[in-house]
């Protein structure tokens, strides 16, 4: 396995990590609605002993986790990453190419499960096919796992959304709040104007505790529409409200048969801790592994974290 430090990491990705993960790649599109394509990116691994489907955060692509995906086929698995709808290159639902809306949270499982069924699995054979989430991914993922029970072999949820944090004002007043303001039309626009992409990157206020992973990302984005999402819409937030409840609850998670293995971050602003704890103590086989300090992208973190944290997940997969 080579592991790729902070030492000329840029040049490091350009040279040595894209052209390996490039060279193993081929894309396409699926259509679980017809008209409705969902993008998605393949990569073959020389020997694979197993398959990992990334399911990916808001506003994020499959194309965030081009290190990732280097270890995960140095690693011997072969891998499958979606672009959920409003996000990357699949479908969207408003003509802002900066906000990222959606009718139902769960037209996100049901393209997950499609692809899936109609893609991964046949290509699969007899290997065993892991689910690799973060964020609102790991809400999609929760809610197929829950939904799904036979469909994924282990399931890691890193940093899941399973309860959004909107600091001291209450969860019930922002889905009332966005309720009255997202009627008809409405529901499609962002809680706040968005016209543009930001062009100076913010390292200190966004999600990542590694800067040049951070900066090598948003020089992909500068130059990339695509890939420029950065604000939720209003229904957006309010199907995420109500998935994050669902996901959560006794009854779903009492349906999950599966090992889960699933990573808080100690100083993350996103997304609630003490939700992750509800569904960790609900969920049975649930392994939860708390890493302080560090912010909201686990997979974004310098490599004395990162490391630890990835031979933990094959471990895992075994």
């Amino acid at each position: 396995m080579r592991w790729i430090t902070e030492e000329n990491y840029a040049e490091t990705m350009r040279t040595v990590v894209e052209p390996y993960v490039e060279a193993r790649m081929k894309s396409g599109y699926d259509e679980r609605i017809p008209g409705e394509q969902i993008y998605y990116e393949h990569f073959k691994a020389d020997e694979a002993k197993g398959v990992i489907v990334i399911s990916h955060g808001f506003t994020e692509s499959v194309k965030k986790f081009t290190e990732s995906i280097y270890y995960m086929l140095q690693a011997g698995y072969e891998v499958w990453g979606v672009d959920h709808r409003g996000h990357g290159r699949s479908k969207r639902h408003n003509e802002n190419p900066y906000v990222v809306h959606i009718e139902h949270f769960q037209d996100y499982v049901l393209d997950l499960v499609h692809l899936t069924k109609t893609l991964v699995k046949p290509a699969a054979g007899d290997l065993p096919v892991y689910l690799y989430c973060h964020s609102m991914g790991g809400c999609v993922g929760a809610w197929t796992i829950e939904s799904y029970p036979d469909l994924f072999d282990k399931a890691v949820l890193s940093s899941p959304m399973l309860g959004l944090s909107f600091g001291k004002i209450p969860v019930p007043v922002v889905y009332i709040g966005a309720s009255i303001k997202g009627m008809g039309e409405k529901r499609k626009n962002s809680l706040q104007p968005v016209d543009s992409f930001q062009e100076e990157p913010d390292f200190l206020n966004s999600c990542d505790s590694s800067e040049c992973r951070y900066l090598y990302y948003f020089d992909k984005r500068k130059n990339d529409l695509a890939l420029q999402t950065s604000a939720p819409s209003i229904n957006w937030g309010k199907q995420s409200v109500k998935a994050c409840a669902r996901v959560t609850s006794k009854a779903q998670t009492a349906k999950i048969q599966i090992p889960v293995l699933l990573f808080q971050a100690g100083a993350d602003t996103v997304v609630k801790n003490a939700s992750q704890d509800l569904f960790a103590s609900r969920t049975k086989g649930c392994e939860l592994v708390r890493i302080p300090g560090m912010k909201h992208e686990l997979y974004m973190t310098d490599s004395e974290v990162l490391i630890p944290y990835w031979e933990k997940i094959f471990a895992f997969f075994g």
